[in-house]
């Protein structure tokens, strides 16, 4: 008798479990497919815990990231590592040493009076070169102790300066400092600026670019691809013939067209910003354009448009409320997918000075610094902004991926 009510329980929770599958809406189905995918899922939290990062930079770093905040005593300096216990014995605070610059003085009263002698007396024992100005002695006797939530520079706790918009709620509330002084987890570049916090605040700044850039990008493409797919004829082939112009023409020349253009007029940083979010869009909407096109010609003539058309349903309702949510899901998952590609069309641009430059905190003016041979040879952590670049693009194409493949119908049978 007990088997028998097993063997019933679990044929009525099969039958519970295929019922919700083919009743479930489509947004569910997506869910459920993209939670089976684990290279997914990690990605997601990984993408999400960056995206916080960014969004709440000012919060997670521990040096104001602009010139104000320039360590004068550290400029060049290493990373400064974070211990739990050393020689000295073990400690359950977190704590690092107290640095102070061992680079040879210069005198410049004798550098003054000794003229061209002196000099050259100094290049030619390396008193004036990088490397020597770049050493610092590292006194592990004097603990500098993490503090945590602790107060230091007032920043707005919600960045939307970057996209013009300034969040009231102004705070001095950080999650961590030290007693004395400044800690840099990855360092300073030249000017003593922290790279730690500097990666951060580049974080949403490039972000902030996508997300503009996709959302011009989104309505163009809606735009073009509605209109052309609804209407038909002459305007379809209009409309096409601009598509397939601007799908031709080779990206790079419009940016550097675009860069000279921008020079000549004295625009602020923000709006420069939108600018080149814009001229992304705008170069990016024909692949979306085209697919909807194509998806709302076979649309057009189903039944359920033809009943909108004759209740009265005017040709904006029938694209905007009928035709176009139809393509929803796949919209939504073409816009991620091309989140990364409109990141690196932005870190492009300022790589080639084309784009946004200092004293902006971009990962493409991080990343244009970089390719400096002094900091290739002397300042090798000023490549943590291309870790978390990496890292970043990585987890929007392994999230792209498998939404792609959850938005899939016919995935399951592959």
């Amino acid at each position: 008798m007990t088997t028998i009510m097993n063997l019933f329980g679990r044929a009525k929770s099969k039958n519970n479990t295929d019922e919700s599958y083919y009743t479930a809406g489509q947004m569910a189905l997506i869910k459920a497919r993209f939670n089976r995918k684990l290279s997914g899922r990690i990605a997601s939290w990984i993408l999400i815990t960056t995206l916080m990062l960014g969004l709440f930079a000012s919060f997670f770093s521990p040096v104001d990231p602009t010139i104000k905040g320039a360590d004068s005593d550290y400029r060049r300096g290493a990373p400064q590592m974070v211990y739990f216990w050393d020689e000295n014995g073990f400690s359950l605070r977190p704590f690092t040493y107290t640095y102070t610059k061992e680079g040879a003085k210069i005198d410049l009263k004798a550098l003054a009076g000794g003229g061209l002698a002196a000099l050259d007396a100094l290049t030619s024992s390396g008193a004036l070169t990088s490397s020597n100005q770049n050493k610092y002695k590292v006194d592990q006797d004097k603990r500098r102790y993490l503090q945590f939530f602790v107060e230091s520079w007032e920043y707005s706790f919600l960045d939307l300066t970057p996209i013009g918009i300034d969040f009231e709620w102004r705070t001095k509330l950080h999650l961590f400092g030290v007693e004395q002084g400044q800690v840099h987890l990855m360092g300073t570049d030249e000017d003593g600026k922290d790279v730690f916090s500097r990666t951060l605040h580049a974080i949403w700044i490039t972000i902030s670019i996508a997300l503009v850039a996709l959302v011009v990008k989104l309505f163009s493409s809606l735009i073009v691809g509605g209109v052309s797919g609804y209407f038909g004829g002459r305007i379809d082939a209009v409309l096409m013939a601009i598509t397939e112009a601007v799908r031709v023409i080779p990206p790079i020349p419009v940016y550097l067209a675009c860069a000279v253009a921008l020079a000549q007029i004295d625009l602020t940083s923000v709006q420069r910003y939108f600018a080149i979010a814009v001229v992304i869009g705008l170069l990016d909407f024909a692949t979306l354009g085209r697919r909807l096109r194509t998806h709302i010609l076979t649309e057009r003539n189903q039944d359920y448009v033809l009943a909108a058309q004759l209740s009265g349903a005017s040709n904006w309702r029938v694209i905007w409320v009928h035709l176009i949510p139809s393509f929803t899901s796949y919209i939504i998952v073409d816009t991620l997918i091309n989140f990364p590609y409109v990141i690196l069309a932005e870190t492009s641009l300022s790589f080639l000075g084309l784009g946004l430059t200092e004293p902006v905190n971009s990962l493409g003016v991080l990343l244009q610094k970089a390719q400096d041979p002094d900091i290739q040879q002397n300042m090798v952590w000023q490549f943590f902004p291309v870790v978390i670049f990496v890292v970043m693009v990585m987890a929007f194409v392994f999230v792209g991926d498998a939404l792609r493949d959850a938005a899939d119908p016919h995935s399951e049978n592959k």
